[in-house]
């Protein structure tokens, strides 16, 4: 391990994610203390984006990828004084030491950065069933702008003529209906009676009729139960495709709290109170 960032004069805030929840608490802290050096760490390529807009950019109602950036990195560097790090990974947290274990993906390099308070906004990921074929290329998930630049790229090359959709919630809906209005041939797969398990299932069924009106095929009581060469197997037999979506919710990522010894509650998620405290001062 390489040697630690230089201390800061004054008190240090870590910010363990780029996105949403890590980049609101960096820019409400700057507010509540000017004098606060803020260090935020994001281990992708983009910062302060609207994940809720990707479906909308893939079906193209959306001109680009930059549309869905609320803030550059620059932007908040230079307007609210954060040292945004990006492709910053925090592999490891030592509470003894009060210091965040980063890889510096650029440089190929890991260093120590101290810390006085530390805010851990790394999100979660979408869920994979543990199925076969489930990590295929095939597969593609809709969390980050990373995800979205795949999705584009199948979409704006046409290499998605035929779409499966895992999942009948309101990501696999909104997913299912911006594949169609690029011309896709688009199945969705549910595994419950009806799609929108949050409803009652009469308004679910009202639903599933809007959407095969747009013209989704939709499959309800169809458990998936692998991924092959260009086909998906369901218990309702198999659907060829050259793209597989999953909208089946996500899973927290909270291992990296979980190993430095951080309480986990509902879910594996990380345990907080009213206030987002976790289990740990300052944390």
């Amino acid at each position: 391990m390489g040697l630690p960032y230089p201390s800061a004069v004054g008190e240090r805030l870590v910010v363990i994610g780029g996105d949403a929840g890590g980049m609101t608490a960096a820019t409400q802290a700057r507010r509540l203390r000017p004098d606060l050096d803020i260090v935020a760490l994001e281990k992708g390529d983009w910062v302060s984006y609207s994940a809720c807009g990707i479906p909308y950019l893939v079906g193209g109602h959306i001109g680009s990828l930059d549309e869905l950036v609320v803030r550059t990195p620059q932007q908040l560097r230079d307007e609210h004084r954060i040292d945004v790090r990006m492709r910053h990974e925090a592999v490891g947290i030592d509470l003894d030491r009060r210091s965040v274990e980063v890889r510096d993906h650029d440089h190929g390099r890991t260093v120590r950065l101290p810390f006085d308070q530390l805010m851990i906004g790394t999100g979660a990921r979408p869920r994979r069933p543990d199925l076969p074929g489930m990590d295929s290329d095939l597969v593609h998930g809709v969390q980050t702008l990373g995800d979205a630049a795949d999705l584009l790229r199948h979409a704006e090359t046409g290499a998605c003529e035929r779409v499966v959709v895992v999942g009948g919630g309101y990501i696999g809906l909104e997913m299912a209906e911006a594949f169609v209005q690029r011309g896709a041939a688009v199945t969705v797969l549910e595994a419950a009676p009806e799609v929108m398990r949050t409803l009652d299932p009469d308004m679910g069924h009202l639903v599933r009729k809007a959407m095969e009106g747009q013209g989704i095929e939709v499959r309800v009581d169809a458990g998936v139960e692998g991924i092959g060469d260009g086909v998906v197997h369901t218990t309702d037999g198999d659907v060829k495709t050259d793209l597989v979506v999953l909208g089946l919710g996500v899973t927290p990522n909270s291992e990296l709290a979980f190993d430095a010894g951080i309480d986990l509650g509902a879910g594996g998620a990380i345990s907080v109170n009213r206030r987002q405290a976790t289990s740990v001062d300052d944390v």
